[in-house]
Formats: structure tokens, sequence, C-alpha cells
């Protein structure tokens, strides 16, 4: 049986006030598990993933090289005229014209670049979104919503909420990654790729301590009018002593990645005794 515990909204904005202001409209879900025991603040509430949405992807695909009995190394053809170009791609400038990638690095470009366009080939070669929602259910998870490409999400911002999970069921995604991330070839590679992300250091990664690793993925939004913008991040922190944590942030109109580390803090301190 787990020990759930619901923070009071007014302690946690009042603690992240103190070291970061939050706009009036900012709100934010957050969850945290370890051990069994759970702290949360509005971690039942659905959240636009933004790119967090790369790592349900992410395991769709690996499901779907394991039952084609794809490798990793093999490659698809890409023409670089079909590729999106005024997103976020780092892979837009390693070849001109055509060129070769492997399952391996679209999936490192798209898990630790975030890079919209490995995302999207991805959705073109190994399964669109329902073929993810529906991996998602096989696997027992009924709070992952995926129902937009990164291509369908570009044109179309305001519909971000599409592709929509709970701070709580992502963080059970991230417990069944944990426990199955040693099953296939595929999954491990994927593990990899994640404690190799590049992306966010200013979030989650900024609240642990120096001698403590972390698995994760960020997602962020178009920022508005304002510049504010939705930003989020959840993954798995490896304590040095082998204990670890599995952690998500989702926020909506915020105003700086300051607000996931401070979030981040006091849950640590709210569940690590």
């Amino acid at each position: 049986m787990r020990k759930i515990v619901t923070i009071v909204y007014a302690l946690v904005a009042t603690s992240c006030l103190a070291q970061e202001p939050i706009s009036d409209s900012t709100s934010y879900g957050a969850c945290i598990m370890q051990n069994g025991s759970i702290v949360g603040i509005n971690e039942d509430k659905p959240f636009a993933m933004h790119s967090v949405m790369k790592f349900p992807q992410a395991l769709c695909v690996a499901d779907y090289l394991n039952r084609k009995g794809l490798d990793l190394d093999d490659t698809i053809v890409v023409d670089k005229a079909d590729l999106m170009q005024d997103t976020w791609s780092p892979m837009l400038k390693r070849f001109e014209c055509k060129t070769t990638f492997s399952f391996a690095e679209l999936l490192e470009l798209s898990l630790g670049q975030s890079d919209n366009n490995a995302s999207e080939l991805l959705f073109k070669h190994c399964g669109k979104p329902k073929a993810v929602e529906k991996y998602m259910r096989k696997l027992g998870f009924r709070d992952i919503h995926v129902r937009m490409t990164e291509e369908q999400m570009h044109k179309r911002p305001t519909k971000a909420i599409e592709n929509s999970s709970t701070p709580a069921e992502m963080v059970r995604l991230f417990e069944w990654f944990y426990h199955h991330k040693d099953d296939n070839r595929y999954l491990t590679f994927i593990w990899k790729a994640m404690a190799d992300c590049s992306t966010g250091l200013k979030r989650i990664p900024a609240a642990i301590t120096a001698d403590a690793r972390i698995v994760h993925k960020t997602g962020t939004g178009f920022p508005s009018a304002e510049g504010l913008q939705d930003m989020n991040d959840a993954g798995i922190i490896l304590m040095l002593d082998g204990s670890h944590a599995i952690i998500a942030v989702f926020t909506t109109n915020s105003s700086s990645e300051a607000v996931i580390a401070n979030i981040t803090r006091q849950l640590l301190d709210a569940i690590i005794k």
C-alpha cells in the first residue's frame, strides 16, 4: 500500500515565491515517488506534456523495433526539404539535401536534444500518435494522451493539451521504465539517451546534489506575448547510495526554469527523510 501525501498548495507557492517570483497566471502540478511513498501537488491534474511526450513515444518506438526485428543501427533516408525548418532541430545543421539517420541517432536527438524533426520522423516510421497512446493503454497508463505530432503542435500550439499527462501518471510511467530498462537493448539505449539529456539543466538537475544523476525528459511550450511559457521536467533521480526518486513537475505560464528547480527541492525535502 502506497502512502500518498498531498502538499498544501499555499505552502508550495510560498516556498517557491520566496526564491523565484511566480506569475499570478502560473499553475503547476508535481509528484515525487520514493520507496512506494508519493508526495504531490495537483498530481492528478492533466497538463500539456510538450516534449516530455517524446519519452512515451520512445517507449512505443522501442516496442515497434523489437516486434519488427529492426536494429537500432538500421537507417532511413531523410530529405532535408521534407523537414520543418522553423523549429528546434539540431539535426538540421548536420546535413544538406539528403542523408541517412539510424533509429539510434533519431532517438538520441529526440530524447537527448529534444529535436522536433527527429520526433516527427519517428512518428512517420515507427507509429503515429494513436499508436503511442494505444501502447500506453497496453501498459496500463490511462492518463497519458498522445493525439498530435510535433508538426501538428507546431502549427496549432494552442492545442498542445491534446498531448497530456498528469504528474502522477508520468511518475508511474518512469517507475515502469526503471524496472524494465534492462528488458531489451532498445530500452537500455533509451535509458542511456535520457541519462545524457542536455536540455533543462536549470530545472530538476539544478536541484539535486552534485553526486546524484538524473535520467529525464524536458518539455517547453511556445512563449506568450508576456514572455511566459509552459515548462516541464520529469525523470528518475539516482542517488549516490543506490536509492532513487522519481519526479515530474509540470508548469503553465511560467517565467523561469528556476520555478521547477525550487518545486523539486521542496518535494525532495518532503519525501527524503
